[in-house]
């Protein structure tokens, strides 16, 4: 795979919301609005279905399915790169979803690390068989994972050696683990390795620039899309100071929408989303709870408020 191959893989991509009706059924209308519209938005490189912030982890196969074509149509309208979040358990499973995708309108798969990873102490040679028996099965580009919860980190010597498989294009980093962060790329940097780093920390979005990362792959993108578009180009640019300074401008907004409990910043962002007029509710699926009508006037409050101070703000900084 050739250079300006990998380079589809930079800059921001966007993991969607999945919006549903107040019976919490698909709701593929608005699914397609919102899709195109965030891929519409110049410096966003893809949109992700099916990640955990567009509830891939309580959506059937065949919802799933759905979602995959209508976020996969919506991207190739715009011209931008659809990856699809799936969450195999086996290696068997893992190649027979990637094979159904090879016959939709996606670009790449992103792998949400098998429970099995976090049994006990798992050493890198389980999970490095794991892709390597995956891109022996399929031509189908790979992004890994990194998801916050330490008993299934990879260990950088670990994503190193995935790293070098063939197709294996992109890697989301989302330890929240700065220490961690900066030693993977410092090593994937030595090794030569062409695979992407994406940044998922929402913590230190703008510094990851600097450590290593060509792009981000952030569930708080959803809101406030072209404010993190105009980060990501800063980082990318090189402007690492001019990158920080506009982290520091979206970091309220962060905080807000990924307050206590943070497992419910979807229904956080479905509420700013549906009152923008991109999804028409802001329905979750349980176990989720969603949040009470008081928190959400007071988050659709703040964030018009916000919003209004950062627009200023990230005026004065310069786009």
């Amino acid at each position: 795979m050739h250079d300006y191959m990998f380079a589809k893989y930079e800059g921001l991509f966007i993991p969607t919301v999945t919006p549903f009706d107040p019976r919490g059924e698909l709701d593929l209308k608005s699914l397609d609005r919102v899709a195109r519209y965030q891929a519409s938005i110049p410096g966003v490189a893809g949109i992700v279905s099916c990640a955990r912030i567009g509830e891939g982890t309580v959506l059937g196969l065949d919802e799933k399915m759905k979602v995959y074509e209508t976020m996969g149509a919506a991207a190739r309208a715009h011209g931008k790169v659809h990856t699809a979040a799936i969450a195999p358990q086996s290696t068997r499973e893992a190649i027979g979803l990637i094979r159904a995708l090879e016959t939709m309108p996606v670009d790449a798969v992103m792998i949400f690390p098998p429970l099995l990873f976090a049994w006990g102490k798992v050493g890198g040679d389980l999970k490095v068989r794991f892709y390597e028996d995956i891109v022996n099965a399929t031509a189908m580009p790979i992004t890994l994972f990194q998801i916050p919860v330490a008993n299934y980190w990879y260990d950088p010597d670990t994503i190193c050696r995935i790293a070098a498989l063939k197709h294996v294009v992109s890697f989301k980093e989302a330890s929240f683990n700065v220490e961690l962060f900066t030693e993977t790329c410092r090593r994937l940097k030595q090794s030569g390795l062409e695979m992407r780093i994406l940044t998922g920390n929402d913590r230190f979005v703008g510094k990851s620039y600097e450590l290593g990362a060509v792009g981000a792959l952030i569930g708080m993108a959803n809101v406030a899309p072209d404010q993190w578009a105009a980060l990501d180009r800063a980082g990318r640019a090189g402007q690492f100071d001019r990158a920080l300074a506009l982290q520091h401008e979206l970091a309220p907004l962060s905080d807000l929408i990924f307050a206590e409990p943070i497992v419910e910043a979807v229904a956080r962002i479905k509420a700013v989303l549906k009152n923008e007029g991109l999804i028409a509710h802001d329905t979750v699926r349980p176990p989720q709870m969603g949040i009470a009508e008081a928190e959400r006037t007071e988050l659709l409050k703040r964030y018009a408020a916000l919003r209004a101070k950062t627009n200023a703000k990230l005026g004065a900084v310069g786009d």
